[in-house]
């Protein structure tokens, strides 16, 4: 795992990790160095995009919890972080996203989850695209279920922000699958 979040700090952007199931990959990208960008950077948007909503919203879960209850976070980053989020913050829920300290007020919030095959954003503009769980063993199931999945990636992309960044953190379930064309 060390050896991994070495890797993950040195060139965390423009890859697609393909590790193997409960090797830590969302633990260390999606959740980990997310919640690092913010605090590095509260103007920050970043959209976690999954293959179904509800498993991106599971990610953003993460990440609201540890924001919330990381004493020690919140200690060492006033400035990013509410001391009582819930209460403080102008958006924080896992429909609508979080919003941390900042000093813009871009449409986006902080952060926010969204499915690619079910309800993605419109008009947004994400500074950092995490895509995490794209292909899951359901969406293989046929080459029409496999070129929806790849499509909605392809359509997704225009959610990025110019001069953004991407993040790409996936298992492997069909040698035609959506990675295979990333």
């Amino acid at each position: 795992c060390f050896a991994r979040c070495r890797e993950v700090a040195a060139a965390p952007d423009g890859f697609l990790d393909l590790w193997a199931r409960e090797h830590y990959k969302s633990t260390i990208i999606t959740v980990g160095k997310t919640i690092q960008d913010i605090l590095n950077d509260p103007e920050i948007t970043v959209g976690i995009f999954s293959h179904t909503r509800p498993i991106a919203k599971s990610f953003l879960r993460q990440i609201k919890r540890e924001l919330e209850s990381n004493e020690e976070l919140k200690e060492l980053f006033p400035d990013v972080l509410f001391a009582a989020p819930k209460r403080e913050s102008p958006q924080w829920s896992e429909d609508s996203g979080l919003i941390v300290k900042r000093s813009g007020n871009p449409k986006e919030a902080t952060v926010e989850a969204w499915g690619l095959v079910d309800g993605q954003p419109i008009g947004k503009h994400f500074s950092l695209l995490v895509y995490d769980d794209v292909v899951t063993r359901e969406s293989v199931s046929t080459p029409e279920m496999i070129a929806k999945v790849t499509d909605a990636w392809a359509l997704s992309l225009n959610l990025g922000a110019h001069g953004g960044t991407r993040r790409m953190i996936g298992t492997r379930y069909h040698f035609n699958d959506t990675y295979r064309t990333i």
